[in-house]
């Protein structure tokens, strides 16, 4: 695919691809002109991860660079795999996350997704393992989409107060996706597999991370209570958040309504 489908796809800017490519984050695309370029999964999935590592973890792109380079096997690219369209796999992805959504993990069958995507189990399994593998990129699209149009606005953010008000606003926005991948993960993180288990850990791990961070900083600054355990004290703000959420859902509280009980309670405290 084109550069443009690629920025298209992922909302990274072309400057901010080409930039990526020559800090060597990406591979170099397949040069097919003197003027013409393609792109490949490849760079979709190591952008994706690049956005997974500054917004989760809050790496710099030299820090992640180096994980890239320790963890993930070279690039290697052919022609073919990079003039290979995405859109099938991304309407793969579409069809399951409905599916999953409206009859379940279990009920849903490779048949019923091809069926929904408009192709052969034969296509499916050119792009997915098994159902299980599927699941699991739909389960991270999710949680990747949460963020995906403001993270770079969250991350520029000096106040960090401000930051974690983006950042819930940004929850609030996608929390019905949200809470029913969320659901789905935790039912099946009950059973015995223990991929479905590192997966639900992970994904808490994803939304609790960020603010174990912001409530550290906020204790280093001066601005919150020492004393106070910091993952401890994002999990309980996550649990505030995701009922608020709730609250915003129903049509009972706007997100300003929410926000601003959220910040009474942390800065002021419920007892007199």
């Amino acid at each position: 695919m084109k550069i443009s489908e690629l920025s298209r796809i992922t909302g990274a800017s072309v400057s901010t691809i080409r930039h990526y490519v020559r800090e060597g984050i990406l591979p170099p695309p397949i040069k097919t002109g003197k003027t013409r370029a393609l792109y490949s999964r490849a760079h979709l999935e190591g952008i994706m991860r690049v956005r997974k590592e500054q917004i989760e973890r809050g790496k710099s792109l030299p820090e992640i660079r180096e994980i890239l380079k320790k963890e993930l096997t070279p690039w290697t690219l052919s022609e073919d795999k990079a003039g290979e369209p995405l859109d099938r796999r991304d309407l793969i992805v579409e069809a399951a996350i409905a599916l999953f959504f409206q009859k379940g993990y279990t009920e849903t069958s490779i048949a019923d997704i091809a069926s929904g995507a408009h192709i052969s189990k034969e296509t499916f399994y050119i792009h997915f393992r098994n159902k299980e593998h599927l699941f699991m990129e739909c389960a991270d699209r999710i949680f990747h989409d949460m963020y995906n149009h403001v993270w770079q606005e969250i991350r520029a953010e000096r106040d960090m107060q401000e930051r974690l008000r983006k950042r819930a606003r940004a929850f609030f926005d996608s929390y019905p996706q949200w809470i029913s991948m969320m659901n789905l993960v935790r039912g099946l993180a009950v059973g015995e597999n223990p991929a479905f288990q590192e997966k639900f850990r992970q994904l808490l791990r994803q939304m609790i991370d960020p603010l174990v961070r912001e409530i550290r900083h906020l204790q280093g600054k001066g601005l919150a209570w020492e004393n106070i355990d910091a993952p401890v004290a994002g999990f309980l703000m996550m649990g505030m958040v995701e009922q608020g959420a709730t609250l915003i859902q129903c049509g009972m509280n706007s997100p300003q309504d929410v926000i601003s009980a959220i910040e009474r309670l942390m800065q002021q405290g419920l007892f007199r």
